[in-house]
């Protein structure tokens, strides 16, 4: 029997790695039904942590710019990585879904990992397909509650929905965690008061201008009034100064009857200053910009301007992400090929910018017109691979005067009125 076909036979039945579902009293309860009350009053879970709003678009933002980024095979000679020509079913299709709409495409698996990374700290995907030398070319993402990681001596065990599978057969990408750790740090565990008090704000918000249980006013009547006189006064009132169409009219009280109005207290009104203090901090703790999430109105040690924001947010943030994905894919690859993500159209200045850098890369003869071409996504051009060729050469010669030099210098004396 073929090492393939064992190695098939030893993983158990693929409907056991579907997610934990309903009907099953034995399965793994969902991190979304496991109530973690803060002292905020509120559960914070990975479903409810996605209803506030900051965390919601930080997790966007992060796994969409990851999964967007477009990823490579290469080979390293001497000091640079040359990308592989036809790379492996691994990188240009992990998951199956390119050719296959039963599969997903790459890049909603990246995604679907990604949120797993940054919600829970790990992202969990099994080997399904072998190539003829044992390397992985397939995988199916997993969520996070089906599997669960033990250790028995010096070996990581894995578990999908209590059933154990090899260690070759899973792939484990871990977020931030501390020595001796199986698995990576939760945003949701050690963010959780924080997570909690903005969703705490919101419900406050929502029940203030919901509920009315403040008022906007009262009327004030001298004496006492029963309550069907009450009711009729509140009634007739509404009736002619409630509503669009009666704004900013003129209002008759009578009967010593006057309008009292109701201010917001500086204690209700301070929900407002606490939602966007808990979108700064939830920003923080996934590390993206505050003007990704509409904070433009203050300084920030991101840099000078958006372009310089948006370049820092690559630097510190992104690329410790798509880093732990490289370094996860290139174990996958046989040597001496890596995986690597190409960042430069998240790196990419704006037009003006960018030619100025291609005229200078140019002029010191370090790019030619054709690697710049390609930079720009547009088709090489006849001659455009002659580095040391200065910026503004031209050539007028065509493929006859080359294979003929003495024609096109008898056509150039005859345009000229030279004798030959």
């Amino acid at each position: 029997m073929s090492l393939l076909r064992r190695a098939a036979q030893a993983l158990p039945d693929r409907r056991f790695f579907a997610p934990s579902g309903a009907g099953d009293p034995w399965s793994i309860p969902s991190n979304g039904t496991l109530a973690a009350y803060t002292p905020a009053g509120v559960p914070v879970t990975e479903d409810t942590a996605l209803q506030l709003l900051a965390v919601s678009a930080c997790v966007r933002i992060i796994s969409g710019a990851i999964a967007n980024l477009p990823l490579y095979s290469v080979r390293q000679q001497n000091d640079i990585f040359v990308r592989v020509g036809k790379p492996p079913l691994i990188v240009s299709d992990p998951f199956g879904g390119q050719n296959d709409i039963a599969g997903i495409t790459r890049r909603v698996g990246i995604r679907q990992m990604m949120v797993s990374l940054l919600l829970r700290g790990n992202a969990y995907a099994l080997v399904t397909g072998w190539d003829s030398r044992m390397r992985p070319v397939r995988l199916m993402p997993l969520h996070p509650d089906t599997v669960r990681v033990s250790r028995d001596g010096t070996r990581r065990v894995y578990e999908v929905n209590r059933q154990e599978v090899p260690p070759g057969a899973m792939l484990h990408i871990t977020g931030m965690s501390l020595p001796g750790m199986d698995t990576g740090l939760s945003v949701i565990s050690y963010a959780r008061n924080s997570i909690g008090l903005g969703l705490a704000a919101e419900q406050f918000g929502s029940r203030f201008f919901g509920d009315g249980a403040h008022l906007s006013g009262v009327i004030e009547v001298p004496g006492d009034l029963d309550p069907e006189r009450a009711r009729h006064l509140k009634e007739s009132f509404t009736a002619k100064h409630g509503g669009i169409a009666n704004s900013h009219a003129i209002g008759v009280l009578s009967g010593g009857a006057k309008w009292a109005p109701i201010s917001v207290s500086p204690e209700d009104a301070q929900f407002l200053g606490t939602r966007a203090a808990q979108n700064l901090d939830i920003a923080m703790t996934f590390g993206v910009p505050p003007h990704m999430l509409g904070q433009v109105d203050r300084t920030t040690s991101w840099g000078t301007g958006i372009e310089q924001q948006s370049l820092g947010f690559v630097r510190y943030t992104l690329a410790d992400w798509f880093g732990l994905l490289e370094d996860a894919w290139s174990a996958m690859l046989p040597e001496p090929q890596l995986a690597q993500f190409d960042v430069d159209s998240l790196l990419r200045t704006d037009t003006a910018g960018r030619f100025a850098v291609y005229t200078q890369a140019r002029t010191a003869g370090l790019m030619t017109r054709n690697e710049i071409r390609a930079k720009e996504n547009m088709p090489p051009v006849p001659g455009g691979d002659d580095i040391s060729a200065p910026l503004n050469s031209s050539t007028t010669t065509t493929k006859a005067d080359a294979e003929d030099p003495g024609a096109h210098t008898a056509k150039a004396d005859a345009e000229s009125g030279k004798e030959p």
